[in-house]
């Protein structure tokens, strides 16, 4: 009998390999998928979505194809904007304490 090998994860795909920017991927992500769950349920061709954000059928496609390398952070909040929704930012404690020592602003 195989038995099968598998690993417990943290929730997170891109803390789970390690990435240097995984915060920012995982943002990204959330903000592409919002924004494809509001372009699915609109029922709207690709060509009045693309002139509704202001750019090409091929950025909408991008979109739609999930290529987060595509957009910024700041680019998918408007395009969230656009769709008429209302983005808020919520800061909260990071997760690990800094290792360095703040001092007047700066790191030593």
């Amino acid at each position: 009998m195989n038995e099968e090998e598998f690993e417990v994860t943290k929730g997170d795909i891109f803390e789970d390999l390690e990435l240097e920017e995984s915060d920012d991927l995982t943002v990204r992500s959330d903000l592409l998928s919002e924004i494809n769950r509001i372009i699915d349920s609109s029922n709207l061709k690709q060509k009045d979505i693309a002139q509704l954000l202001g750019i090409s059928p091929s950025k909408v496609s991008m979109l739609l194809n999930g290529k987060l390398s595509a957009f910024s952070t700041d680019t998918l909040m408007r395009y969230l904007r656009l769709l008429g929704c209302s983005v808020q930012i919520q800061l909260v404690k990071v997760r690990k304490p800094l290792t360095s020592t703040v001092r007047r602003g700066k790191f030593s």
